[in-house]
């Protein structure tokens, strides 16, 4: 599941999704695991901003994080944020074991963050690009 609030993305992240062999179910900018808990996906990409929320993708991820039927969802977090903005969200979502991809990222580093992140099993989270501190 892909949840983002630029539709134009959305769709590029359900082809490459497809392509890669699964199936792809996108959101616009939800911002609860209520959709996520009714979907029941194997994984979650979120986007860490949307207009006017800076943290918005922290807030879902720790909405997902809080329910005990999603808490081993494997989620990664995508953002454009730049690295100051980003660093004490980093350190959160370290925590909560939600690896970051920074904006912006090759088809081939969003497939292998993916490809990391399902493989990786449940909660373990990804060590793909942008996981370190």
């Amino acid at each position: 599941m892909v949840i983002n609030d630029d539709r134009d993305l959305l769709e590029t992240y359900e082809e490459l999704i497809t392509q890669m062999g699964h199936e792809a179910v996108t959101k616009v900018a939800v911002d609860s695991a209520d959709v996520v808990r009714e979907t029941q996906p194997e994984a979650l990409v979120v986007d860490l901003q949307r207009a006017g929320e800076d943290e918005f993708g922290l807030r879902v991820v720790e909405d997902v994080r809080a329910d005990p039927g999603l808490r081993a969802l494997p989620i990664v977090v995508c953002t454009g944020a730049a690295e100051p903005q980003l660093q004490p969200v980093r350190r959160r979502l370290a925590e909560l074991g939600v690896p970051v991809l920074p904006k912006p990222f090759t088809l081939q580093e969003f497939e292998a963050a993916l490809d990391a992140l399902l493989s990786s099993g449940p909660g373990q989270g990804a060590s793909g690009p942008g996981q370190g501190d």
